[in-house]
């Protein structure tokens, strides 16, 4: 291809290839109404890339408008510093719902998908077959998906978006619904697959576990970027850095309006609270002297139940 076509396609700039993808001012509307709005992050090669956010979002819509389903209404999507016309081969999808055929084999779907993928079909029965094994699927190899749980299903998905040896792998919501068990065998098949240079793209509502196992993690609010980077630098623009978590013996309405004016007046957030217990966010442990005091003054009786860093669970708890 000559230069001045991929200009075309890159708009004259040379994009990274040790980045996986890059998304650049990328927005999506319908009828007039944003779904996404100047969209910004960059996924490099050999990392797991969390996109989080509350439900409605848009992190369905993200996904769809990176692999193409949906059309984006202005920006740009590189995919190895390629346009994603040139660069689909490098890809792997897996959606929410199930993509094998019901009434084919385990590995009767692993020998069509190979086949729709342009994955010579020697080496991808040979890589399904590894997979399956990976996910303890291998006697079911000959069985049909039907005889499968729910988290077998997930995993079938997964081995069938992988058979052509993706560079980036892409998953929308690859743990919903699923219990400890599958969700760790999943974990630690990305991080195998991260370890062998593979990046991975995906959606999730595990906040712990995103920040556990993610190098890096973007969160959506309203279709907009909330925060973007690692779980450290998220956290150091958060202006908190302890949670404060108290029981009262007893809590009366009147003392606990008393008590929001107090934080309002002193800037303390109190970001939770249910019957007699309270949980704020202090930006410094000073804040907390603060509170105690103040308890102490008006002769409120309480137990502490914890004072921690914020998780990212809280994080979100907090600022969305």
């Amino acid at each position: 291809m000559s230069d001045s076509v991929f200009g075309i396609f890159t708009g004259g700039k040379s994009i990274g290839r040790n980045k996986a993808l890059v998304a650049k001012n990328v927005s999506n509307s319908y009828n007039k109404k944003k779904f996404l709005e100047n969209i910004n992050f960059v996924v490099y090669q050999g990392e797991i890339f969390s996109i989080i956010g509350l439900s409605g979002s848009g992190k369905s819509s993200l996904i769809k408008v990176i692999i193409g389903l949906c059309p984006k209404t202005s920006g740009k999507i590189f995919l190895f510093g390629r346009h994603p016309f040139f660069s689909k081969k490098m890809v792997g999808y897996c959606h929410q719902e199930d993509s094998f055929l019901p009434n084919l084999t385990l590995m009767e779907n692993i020998e069509l998908f190979s086949s729709i993928t342009g994955a010579k079909k020697k080496s991808a029965i040979k890589i399904g077959m590894d997979f399956l094994k990976k996910f303890r699927l291998e006697k079911h190899k000959d069985d049909y998906p039907f005889i499968l749980s729910g988290g077998q299903r997930r995993r079938l998905n997964i081995v069938l978006s992988c058979l052509h040896s993706p560079k980036l792998l892409i998953l929308d919501e690859p743990f919903a619904g699923l219990d400890y068990y599958n969700r760790r065998l999943l974990w630690d098949f990305f991080t195998d697959l991260k370890n062998r240079g593979v990046s991975i793209v995906l959606t999730t509502h595990l906040l712990n576990e995103a920040q556990d196992y993610s190098s890096r993690v973007f969160i959506l609010k309203n279709g907009k970027k909330f925060a973007y980077g690692t779980f450290s630098d998220i956290l150091g623009k958060a202006r908190f850095n302890h949670l404060y978590h108290i029981r009262f013996n007893h809590l009366s309405k009147s003392f606990f309006e008393k008590m929001k004016s107090f934080c309002d007046f002193k800037k303390i957030r109190i970001i939770y609270s249910y019957k007699r217990e309270i949980q704020f966010a202090l930006e410094n442990l000073s804040e907390k002297s603060r509170i105690d005091e103040f308890l102490k003054k008006n002769g409120q009786s309480y137990d502490e139940l914890a004072l921690a860093e914020p998780t990212l669970d809280e994080f979100m708890l907090v600022s969305v």
